[in-house]
């Protein structure tokens, strides 16, 4: 197979997209605060400064590890609730409150990002995260975000899913603000002996909607890797923060740093991941949405072309060889922590 560095390559897609979101947020926020109003704190210490936004990005783009094709998973979040008020003379508009400032902004955002244009889209954002679901406020409050995880209401797969959040938008402030917020709601809950085969469970769940033989949700596939990897963050992230990093390479490199993967099992995955990502991306481009290997021997010789390989059955059985593997590996480890976990209950 060609070298071929994918971490760089889903680094630059990655950041692409986060300035294609910078621009836009800043246009739609200045048209929207000549309509609305600037939004403010209501209360406290800080009445009557200016509210901040932070938009947090989870899955791909979290980890900056965006592929081609890759949807936007996107959390809103404001510092607090409060009034919009007009500080300019001269401006008129209608003011409001900051949730709905900030939810209206969120909205914009998205249409923008997803509309349909003479050259198609830009982005499909993903708003399946927020802590209000998806029928409730788009954007929700730090308070409202950390109540909701502190009071128990966070699930383990909401946890699981934040170990690849990230802020990427708002002021200094209000994003290292946002950053440690995401700490403390994936972090700051003790590991459950149940916790690894709720993991593993859930999982396979995953799996029964993807078609044999899908590189990323099939048996052995890149989530595989993602889910063993955020498994060890979760146990093991609240009293090492050097484990609580998105990416996946990353932390694979953190967690046998620390002692939490051994020798074999990360340089194993990392090659894996990289295998399987550069084979996943090279689909995505073929605009192969299963992210299944093609049935078509022309098209498969084409892929396997592109990948430097002899041949579309050497790629094939490659790839095979990976996912078996990778499905092993996962299932010793999620039989290990199980036990691991059995043995400090007894």
């Amino acid at each position: 197979m060609r070298t071929h560095d994918v971490h760089a390559t889903t680094a630059a897609l990655s950041d692409i997209a986060q300035a294609c979101l910078e621009e836009i947020a800043a246009r739609e926020y200045e048209k929207l605060v000549a309509k609305l109003g600037e939004p403010t704190i209501g209360e406290g210490p800080r009445a009557g400064e200016p509210c901040e936004m932070a938009v947090l990005a989870l899955g791909k783009l979290g980890g900056r590890e965006l592929n081609y094709q890759s949807d936007l998973d996107l959390v809103f979040i404001y510092e607090a609730d409060g009034p919009t008020t007009f500080n300019k003379r001269g401006r008129r508009g209608t003011p409001t409150n900051n949730q709905h400032f900030f939810s209206e902004l969120g909205q914009r955002i998205v249409k923008t990002v997803s509309q349909l244009g003479p050259y198609g889209k830009l982005y499909q954002v993903d708003l399946r995260l927020r802590p209000t679901g998806r029928s409730g406020a788009l954007a929700t409050t730090f308070h409202e975000f950390a109540r909701y995880f502190a009071e128990g209401n966070g699930q383990l797969w909401e946890r699981q899913a934040l170990c690849k959040a990230r802020p990427i938008l708002g002021h200094a402030e209000a994003i290292e603000a946002a950053a440690q917020l995401v700490i403390r709601a994936a972090y700051d809950h003790p590991w459950r002996g149940e916790d690894a085969l709720a993991i593993g469970e859930m999982r396979r769940r995953m799996e029964e909607s993807a078609p044999p033989g899908n590189i990323k949700r099939g048996p052995g596939g890149l989530v595989d890797i993602e889910f063993l990897v955020q498994l060890l963050q979760l146990k093991h992230g609240r009293d090492n923060a050097a484990l609580r990093t998105p990416n996946t390479l990353a932390a694979l490199a953190a967690l046998n740093k620390a002692g939490h993967l051994n020798d074999a099992d990360f340089e194993y995955f990392g090659v894996s991941y990289r295998i399987l990502r550069s084979v996943e991306s090279r689909l995505r481009l073929m605009n192969c949405a299963s992210r299944v290997l093609p049935d078509d021997r022309v098209e498969l010789a084409k892929l396997a072309h592109a990948l430097g390989y002899a041949d579309g059955a050497e790629l094939a059985a490659e790839c095979d060889n990976y996912l078996r593997r990778n499905r092993d590996r996962f299932d010793a480890i999620i039989t290990r922590e199980a036990a691991a976990a059995s043995l400090q209950v007894e």
